[in-house]
């Protein structure tokens, strides 16, 4: 982002600082962007909740955002709480005349149950308001008075809802728009945002926290308004806004008798990641996958068996045998009972067998290590059973979310630096952001990083608290592979270092 770029808070005033425009700036901040603000009404409350809402003038609203544009038009924008209809009326052509993604919360009532000023949010000004949105957060109640169904509280969303926020929602517009209900005002041990789009409903799930607090859903929606202005998707947008906001509830700030403020800066650790099941698959928590034997370290990605053995010799316990390419089944399946038997004579070694889980199954293997494709159609119930370890890939919040799913037992994160050696639709996570990521992935998985990362590097990424590195051509194109191997173990040692240096002899 530019040091101009900025984003726009179109919201009411919370003197307690917890919801609306003030938390909007703050997760902002929290972010890393530059927030603007613009007030819709004026509200009295504290923490027993709203005492009284008063919109703002129309003429003062309509001056405000005209002023802000002269600094430039906004990188995304979030529509709060609005007033009355004529603030409405004044939102939504502000919003309609704006090229950049418009994230609307339509704030019916404070969160805790505190009924607002509605009427703006039927008819016209909701349809025009839904029409231009990327993405409409509503929690069930919320959606529920809008779209005018039955109140629903557990379960999958029902087809009815899907029909009727496809219908009168996402009908027209770009082929991105999405809904975000939340279900952090149902029951039940789990708390499922449902993201519905043109294509599909998809559930984020999160173990549901004893207690609330006040501007949840505002935090929430400011995070995604953030991610969508720098290009992400609204799965993924989505995702670290729930991650987000259960560490933000989990953290609360206490301000008085009565209910916290939702925390907009907290730190979410692993237990505040949602899971995203597999299609088919309930919102419960799976069993876990068994646990790494030890830490992971250095981690080579080799071609064949041959280098695996090379690299046992040299004292390397964590390889992965990643196959590619055009492999009749009988040569493959000799490959990796040569690597797994070779493996298995020297203790500690981890051995992992990138997607080819049934030989993998069949050989015996320590472990393996699956794409986001390849866990669609692996038997992750056969490989749990067996007792093998599994790795997942992950290069997204959405797919983080996808492996913490399936409680593999180590998840990787990248590509961290650009590569040559496949071809990536994602762009490079670096340092900082790999760092951030770690933290939200701890303390329950071991982190590997993954992707362009040279000897140069390893000491930066070893800072991070990643639990390992994988790499491919560091190794495996090196002009001299063992010379290579040493240096980077002594960077990263290794397990069996005592082997290492006797081979080394």
């Amino acid at each position: 982002m530019t040091t101009t770029a900025y984003l726009l808070s179109i919201a009411g005033h919370d003197p307690t600082g917890g919801a609306g425009l003030s938390a909007d700036l703050a997760a902002w901040a929290a972010l890393g962007w530059r927030g603007a603000s613009a007030v819709t009404a004026l509200t009295a409350q504290n923490s027993y909740g709203v005492q009284a809402v008063q919109a703002v003038d129309v003429a003062v609203l309509r001056r405000s955002l005209q002023t802000l544009l002269a600094d430039g038009e906004p990188a995304a924008v979030k529509i709060g709480m609005l007033g009355n209809a004529a603030v409405a009326e004044e939102v939504a052509q502000f919003v309609e005349a704006r090229q950049c993604p418009v994230v609307w919360d339509p704030v019916l009532a404070a969160s805790d149950g505190t009924p607002l000023w509605t009427q703006a949010h039927g008819g016209g000004l909701a349809m025009r308001l839904a029409q231009r949105a990327d993405l409409i957060t509503p929690n069930r109640h919320e959606a529920s008075a809008l779209l005018d169904l039955p109140a629903w509280d557990s379960g999958a969303v029902p087809q009815a809802w899907v029909a009727a926020i496809r219908n009168r929602w996402l009908d027209g517009g770009g082929p991105h728009r999405a809904v975000l209900v939340k279900g952090g005002h149902a029951w039940g041990t789990y708390s499922t945002d449902w993201l519905v789009s043109r294509s599909a409903a998809v559930a984020l799930v999160s173990r549901r926290l004893p207690r609330s607090a006040h501007g949840s859903g505002c935090v929430h929606a400011s995070v995604c308004a953030a991610r969508l202005a720098e290009g992400w998707s609204a799965l993924d947008a989505a995702t670290e806004a729930q991650l987000r906001v259960h560490a933000g509830i989990d953290q609360g700030v206490p301000i008085g008798p009565g209910r916290p403020n939702t925390r907009a800066d907290a730190q979410p650790a692993s237990d505040d990641l949602p899971w995203l099941p597999l299609p088919g698959h309930s919102e419960e928590e799976p069993a876990d996958f068994a646990r790494l034997s030890s830490a992971i370290g250095f981690y080579p990605v080799v071609p064949d068996a041959d280098w695996v053995l090379r690299l046992l010799e040299w004292g390397v316990c964590t390889i992965q045998l990643r196959i590619k390419g055009a492999t009749d089944g009988a040569a493959l399946r000799a490959q990796i009972r040569a690597a797994v038997d070779a493996a298995a004579q020297i203790p500690g070694t981890q051995l992992f067998i990138n997607d080819h889980w049934r030989e993998a199954l069949d050989a015996g293997a320590y472990g393996v290590h699956l794409g986001q494709d390849d866990v669609h159609t692996a038997d992750l119930d056969a490989i749990r059973a067996a007792g093998l370890r599994l790795g997942v890939s992950t290069h997204t919040p959405a797919e983080m979310a996808r492996a913490h799913a399936l409680r593999p037992s180590y998840i990787a994160l990248g590509p961290v630096f650009p590569t040559t050696l496949k071809a990536m639709p994602y762009r490079p996570l670096g340092v900082e952001r790999l760092a951030v990521w770690r933290r939200w992935l701890t303390p329950r998985y071991p982190v590997v990083a993954i992707g362009g990362i040279g000897l140069s590097q390893m000491a930066a990424i070893r800072a991070t608290g990643v639990s390992g590195a994988a790499v491919v051509s560091a190794v495996t194109q090196a002009a001299n592979p063992r010379l290579a191997v040493r240096d980077a173990l002594q960077i990263w040692p290794a397990c069996a270092e005592e082997a290492f240096a006797q081979a080394m002899v």
